[in-house]
């Protein structure tokens, strides 16, 4: 936030869901700092200025350290459309939780992967993120959840810290089986795709719900 318009930055406590998510993670011998913008406003105000970062201070570790390499890379919404009309869906699909990830539900944690969740924070995000398209609709919702399943996973639950509390999230691998049409199945790889950079649940501007879409083949 410091590297950031001070009038943008502002502007984004008005948000009810913030237009970027960042996380942090261990990558072999490397500390890759990761953050995803959601639309055009986002990518200049937030992306651009850090593109001139050289250091990082952690004040409450007293901690200072270089930025030794960066890349940025984009996914522009008519990629992700054209993926969704003119290529087929794997039915199996492999969600990793790279971060503690979270839902609310009538105010309280849920921190397993309820597909209703998982398919819901996605959509409200994207229908924040597109000035053209609202993706919510209970309907749809309902026939997502009706027409997938969770058939393998491998999780535990981790806690993230903030200033005052800790929230206890899952990380891990889930793997999705999808039935229903083939529309149904690039739907719902369009909303793991998209949420690679919205993250998934809440607090993914601090750290939260990173997630990555992989292909999985079917066994057996």
């Amino acid at each position: 936030m410091e590297q950031i318009d001070t009038d943008y930055a502002q502007e984004l406590h008005q948000y009810s869901l913030n237009p970027y998510s960042q996380y942090v993670v261990k990558e072999k011998d490397k500390t890759v700092w990761y953050i995803c913008t959601v639309n055009e406003e986002a990518y200049e105000n937030i992306i651009l200025p850090l593109e001139e970062l050289k250091q990082i201070t952690i004040r409450r570790k007293a901690i200072t350290t270089n930025v030794v390499g960066r890349s940025i890379e984009i996914l522009e919404e008519s990629e992700l459309m054209k993926q969704f009309y003119e290529e087929s869906c794997d039915r199996y699909l492999n969600l990793q939780f790279c971060t503690p990830t979270a839902f609310k539900r009538d105010g309280k944690y849920v921190n397993y992967p309820d597909l209703r969740l998982v398919y819901g924070s996605l959509m409200r995000k994207y229908s924040a993120a597109s000035e053209e398209l609202d993706m919510y609709d209970e309907e749809t919702l309902e026939e997502l959840v009706r027409n997938s399943e969770i058939i393998r996973y491998r999780l535990q639950t981790m806690p993230f810290p903030l200033e005052k509390v800790q929230i206890n999230g899952f990380v891990g691998n889930v793997c999705i089986k999808i039935k229903g049409t083939e529309t149904m199945a690039n739907y719902i790889r369009l909303l793991c795709r998209f949420g690679e950079y919205s993250g998934v649940g809440i607090k993914t501007s601090m750290g939260m719900g990173a997630m990555q879409l992989h292909r999985r083949e079917k066994h057996g």
